[in-house]
């Protein structure tokens, strides 16, 4: 999957990225530490307050379109 992630460079890239992310789900879900949608999300805003304030930190989090990244998760909640 970390191949997946280094070569994102477009909608496509992070669609396909998407799609192969919930088919390692179904095929390997004992290597997924949070396997609810609340522990999912949970831990998702705690390696973002943590690696943020991490010395390996290598994100640009200030150019980061935070409403859009948001958008895109709330809407899988109810998009059919």
């Amino acid at each position: 999957m970390i191949e997946l992630i280094e070569k994102i460079e477009s909608k496509a890239d992070f669609i396909h990225f998407l799609n192969m992310l919930s088919k390692d789900f179904e095929k390997n879900p004992d290597e997924w530490e949070n396997k609810t949608i609340p522990s999912f999300l949970e831990q998702m805003a705690g390696w973002v307050e943590d690696y943020s304030t991490s010395p390996a930190n290598d994100i640009a989090w200030d150019t980061i379109q935070f409403r859009v990244f948001a958008q895109i998760l709330y809407m899988g909640k109810m998009y059919e």
